[in-house]
Formats: structure tokens, sequence, C-alpha cells
């Protein structure tokens, strides 16, 4: 069978044709991503593979970091959580602890009072007609809405589904509840998860858009697939519904596509792509899974999949000055010669700066660049509006935006439209130091060395030095990157020990003595030795296994890091397309865990519990409740592979999982959890 894989990052998309039978790349794509109109980009890196193998495609999947960045550059479309099952009240005294999981505004929270059946002495449900009156009040702001109900197991989540069926007879916005996504008891994690996914819902909408015009222009009539969090394979349909799922699947599709290049059972693995460096650890040849939910960015979320770290480093990462020094900051802009390939009058701007010799402690010399119209928009000041206006004829230097939309430049009012993707900057990056070192060939670099020049005005640095510098500050962030996630996943007890700042004044000394044992690390590292006789401690940080490198500007750096790690990197002739390969070589499997609690009045073993529909049945039998429940279990695996697209008639496996207090086979059993898997056939 011949299917093609199509990865689109944040900064490029790549495309493979695949042979699945045979297991070999038959041609490649790579172009840049086209972020205001997708379809470009996806069109032209299809347009890249060979015509007559086209014809033979029968399968084509996805991935993508789109929701990954989003989350990472904290962007999203605008949402808002319908909390069920508490108190206003509640959600005020949980403020700080709501921050900890990644809601910071509480404006988005509508809250609806309710007790449910099976839990309390005196039900009652929420005021639904109350509800239905103030839609329009409530849900008029925002592009999606997602459902949150406390304690769903109590009426297997009536309460959620009462109130979508309010909220799609009064709205046309998407809307998702909780009891679709996770099952997950911390209810938290569901409240941060279930936002996020109406904030990503219009994004990837937008993105399968793009896919499928580009799909029907080529000609191209066949499924669908997206790579899932934890390396699997979902349709469209669950995709479109639950774009949480697609949170990592840009580094499991990495993971899955390096593993297939490498040949290697274990290693570490360092996708760096233009927004972020994606870390993972495959063992016996299989991705490690997180044990909890994943983390990323702000948010701490109930979605299980891959154990990975999203790092703010990448190609695109700006480069910026402070007090006089260079330094990596986390936000993705253009780089330069990116916007003076588009825009060449960008040049006369920046050389105008240089001689006469404008500086400046704000970082005057970058450009704002029009993302996205908002123009028909409702929601937005009369100032966001009027700042996206004068953006609409093309980029304007910093100085000129403020002059155009009467702003302050000390006290930028653009961070909401820049969290939104509405509008970005541009301005030097590595991948522009790339350029001018000759190790990145798709741009000319006369607007970078000019960019150059004027960090030098303004750091009083030798502008010789600075590409140095920069390549230096990306090294030491991946290699500190690298030492940090191996650390957290040999020592997950160690949480608090391995916090960022507490772990930052170690990695700094590991690194600083790794440089100290290396030669020819491709770039002049500016040492902080301890004092003459002061050294008392060798310290060395060594990875234990390989490390593969996939994204083109891995190339650049990572056999550096490797060497300072102690290891050696594995760079493929197709590591730049991984992703798009881990796309197409993913498995198609379903699961579905159901738990049966044990119930007891006093020692006395009274029966079996489970949700059956919205109902919760208690059997005196374990045999009887066991048959029933792998009946329910086997509708709802059976349901759960037709949504994620693997066919009416799966292969099925289940498995009993037993919680006991005391001994695992003898002690007081609480809990029998019937784990189901589905695979296509």
């Amino acid at each position: 069978m011949i299917g093609i894989g199509i990865d689109t990052g944040g900064t490029c998309t790549d495309a493979v044709v695949y042979d699945l039978d045979t297991k070999e790349i038959l041609a490649t794509g790579k172009t840049l991503t086209t972020k205001s109109n997708l379809e470009i980009g996806i069109g032209k890196a299809l347009d890249q593979l060979p015509a007559e193998l086209l014809k033979e495609v029968q399968s084509f999947s996805l991935s993508t970091t789109l929701a990954t960045n989003a989350c990472v550059e904290n962007k999203g479309s605008r949402a808002k959580l319908l909390i069920i099952g508490t108190t206003p009240e509640m959600i005020q005294q949980l403020e700080k602890i709501l921050t900890g999981y990644g809601i910071n505004d509480l404006s988005q929270l509508i809250v609806l009072d309710a007790k449910a059946e099976n839990l309390y002495s005196e039900p009652y449900d929420p005021d639904w007609e109350d509800l239905r009156k103030r839609v329009p009040e409530l849900f008029s702001d925002c592009d999606a809405v997602g459902i949150v109900q406390t304690f769903p197991d109590a009426n297997g989540g009536r309460f959620e589904l009462t109130a979508l069926r309010i909220l799609q007879e009064e709205l046309t916005i998407p809307l998702t509840i909780a009891y679709d996504i996770s099952q997950e008891t911390d209810i938290l994690k569901v409240c941060a998860s279930t936002l996020l996914n109406a904030r990503l819902i219009p994004l990837i909408r937008e993105f399968m858009e793009a896919v499928h015009n580009v799909m029907k222009e080529r000609g191209l009539d066949v499924p669908l697939s997206i790579v899932r969090s934890d390396g699997t394979l979902m349709s469209e349909e669950m995709a479109r519904t639950q774009p949480v799922e697609t949170l990592l699947c840009g580094p499991a599709a990495s993971v899955i596509g390096g593993c297939e290049l490498a040949g290697e059972n274990d290693a570490i693995l360092v996708d760096m792509g233009g927004t972020t460096t994606d870390l993972a650890i495959v063992r016996n040849n299989d991705p490690v899974m997180a044990k909890k939910g994943i983390l990323i960015g702000q948010y701490q979320t109930a979605i299980k999949g891959l154990d990975a770290q999203a790092v703010s480093l990448g190609g695109d990462t700006a480069v910026r000055f402070r007090d006089g020094e260079l330094f990596l900051d986390t936000e993705r802009i253009i780089p330069i010669s990116v916007l003076c390939e588009a825009y060449p009058e960008v040049l006369k701007k920046i050389q105008s700066l240089v001689v006469w010799k404008e500086t400046h402690t704000r970082w005057i010399h970058e450009f704002f660049v029009l993302q996205r119209d908002i123009s028909e928009k409702t929601g937005y000041t009369e100032f966001e509006h009027k700042a996206c206006e004068v953006l609409k004829n093309g980029p304007l230097i910093t100085r000129d935006f403020y002059e155009r939309i009467g702003g302050d430049l000390y006290h930028p009012a653009t961070q909401r439209l820049e969290q939104e993707g509405v509008i970005i900057r541009s301005g030097l990056t590595p991948t522009d130091i790339m350029v001018l070192r000759g190790d990145f060939d798709l741009y000319e670099g006369t607007a970078a060395e000019e960019l150059i020049k004027y960090f030098a005005l303004n750091t009083k640095i030798d502008e010789k030095k600075i590409p140095d510098m920069v390549y230096e500050l990306v090294t030491k962030r991946m290699y500190k990157s690298i030492g940090a996630f191996i650390l957290r996943h040999q020592y997950p007890k160690k949480e608090a020990f391995f916090s960022e700042d507490n772990l930052d004044i170690l990695l700094e000394a590991f690194y600083e003595q790794a440089c100290e044992r290396c030669e020819d690390l491709g770039f002049t590292h500016t040492r902080t030795r301890a004092l003459e006789g002061d050294e008392v401690v060798q310290m060395h940080l060594k990875a234990p296994m390989p490390i593969i490198g996939i994204g083109a500007p891995t190339h650049v750096f990572l056999h550096t890091v490797a060497k300072l790690l102690g290891t050696r990197a594995i760079l493929s002739e197709y590591s730049h397309v991984a992703n798009a390969l881990g796309a197409i070589a993913g498995r198609r499997i379903a699961r579905v865990d159901f738990p049966i609690t044990v119930k007891y009045s006093g020692g006395a073993r009274l029966g079996y519990s489970f949700i059956d529909g919205c109902e919760r049945r208690l059997i005196a039998k374990e045999d009887e409740a066991l048959a029933l429940a792998r009946l329910i279990v086997k509708e709802q695996i059976k349901k759960r592979a037709s949504f994620q697209g693997l066919g009416e008639d799966p292969v099925i496996e289940m498995r009993y999982e037993e919680k006991r207090i005391g001994n695992v086979e003898a002690g007081l059993l609480l809990e029998i959890i019937i784990h189901a898997e589905a695979r296509a056939e």
C-alpha cells in the first residue's frame, strides 16, 4: 500500500510518499508553512512529489505542531468553559490552583450549581431554562465552548449531555464535552483539557479544510487520518471534535519516524523545528508514555500521550538584547531573511537604523506583520482593529507601527493580538545566522547582516562575534533542556529538586565543565572558569543512549550537543522529513478503560458497581457483573474504534487489572479495570 504523510510544522511543511509494505520512502517534499494560508504550503509540498506516485496513493495521514505551538506560545481561539456542579465562590477560592493548571483568566469560566444523583442525598439539576435564556449573553464573544461536569461518573455525564443539547440549539459555534475527552478524576485537569480543546477546535478545523482543498485540487480522494498524542492514528472526525488529542502529535510522529529511520531500540529523540525543540525517549523501540497527563506550555492536561517535553527553542526563536547582552527569548518570530524575501523594502528600514545609529532599549528593529484579518470580528478593541488595519498593506517596523496607531512604545497593547496569532513580529533568529554561515541556503542574508550591525551598536559586541554567540546560545539551551529532561525521567520522584530554578544552577555547571573537556565545538565558548585553585569537583552529565536528530536545524547543532553529553548523534538523510514519515507509519489502535468499583458494607461485599449509559448499576455476583461489563465495553470499544477510523470490525482484546489494598493477590479488592484494545485488521 502506498501512503502520503504530511507534517505541517510551525515553520516547514514536509511530505513523504511511503510504501507501507516494503517500508521504503519513495519521494519527499519540503516547503515553508504558510500560516496565513495553510493551503499554499501544503500544496507546494505535495507538488514536489512525483505525479505518477500520487495516482497510486491509498491513504493520507497528517501530523502537525499547530496545537503544540499554540500551547507553548499561549495562543488559540477565544473559548469559554461551562462548569456544572460547583459554585462561583468555590472557583474564586481555587483561583491560584487553577493558574497552576493553565487557567489564568476566570472570566473564561461560567459556573452552574448542581448536585448529581447517586452521589448526594438531595440532588438537583441546574436551572436549565435560565441557562437557555442567558446563552447569547454568556457566549456571544467566543469561538467555541467546552462543557465540564464535576463527578460525571455519578450519572454518566448527564448534566454535560443536557447542557450540550441546549447549547447546540442556541449556538452555531463548536461545542465539546469533557466526558468525551477524558475520564480523569482530577477535575481541574479535566477543566484545563476541555478549555484547551475548545480553544484549539477552530485552529484544527481551519487546518483540515486547507488539507481537503489541496487534496481535492490534486484528485486525491482517499481516507484522511491524524496522528494522536500517543503516536497512534485517529480519524478526521475525531480530530475535528477533539483536537486536544493532537497535542504533541508532531513529536509523537517524529518519534515513530525517527525509530523507522535510525533502527535504534533505545534512544533520545530531539526534534528541532522553527518554534520548538521536542524531546522524547524510546525504550525497546517504543515511545515512553507519560504516567500523568501531558504538560504542555501553561496547561496541565488529562490527555494521555507521549512522555515528551516541548522546549521554546527553534530556528525561529527570537534573538534579542538586554543590558548590552544577547539572549534567546522564548517567542517565535519570522526570521528577517524570510520577511525580506517576501517584502524587499524592509531592508531599507533596517539599513536606516544602522546608518543613523538609532540605538534603543526597546527592540525597535523588529517588524509587525499581519497574520489574520479581524475586521469583521467582534470582541476586539478599537485600538486592536486599528493596529491590524495599518498592517494590511505590509509589515511595519516598530517605530512606524506605533506612530501610525498612536500607541506607546513603552506600554505596548498588542499582547492579545500576538497571543491569538493575529499579528506576529519579525527580527533576528538562529535561522538568520544559519543563512549567514551557509548552513541554510534557502534565503539571502543581507537583511540578517544589517541586523547584526544594529545589534553590535546596541550591545557594543563585535559584530563578527555575534554569529558565534548565537550558535552557543542555541547549543547551551539544547544541552540544558536535554539534561533536565533525562534527569527528570530518571528520577521522577525528585520533582521538587528538578524544578526549573533549582536545576538550572546545576546544569549551568555541567555545561561549563563539558565545554572545558570538549574541543572543536563549532563556536568560541565564552568560558566562566572557576578561580585558579578553587576547582574541587568534576561533574559530568553523560547520556546513556544515542541521540536521534530530527528536523532541519539539528544537523547544525546536534553533533556538538551529543559531544557535550558524551554520546553520539544519529542523523539520517531523511531526518528532515521524519515527522511526515511518522505520520504515515503510525499504528491504528483504539483503547478504552472501564472501571468497576467493589462496594462494601462493613466487611461484607455488596457487589460490583459501574456506569451503564447514564445509570449506575450494582450487581451482586462478580461473574454476572463482569459478563455485563464486557458487553458494555465491547460496544464502547467498537464505537471508539469506528470514531477513530479503524473500521467497523476491528480485532478486540480485553484484559483485567485488579486494584487491592495490601497483598497484590489476596488483599482487599477495591476495583477491577477492564482494559480493551482494538486494532485495525
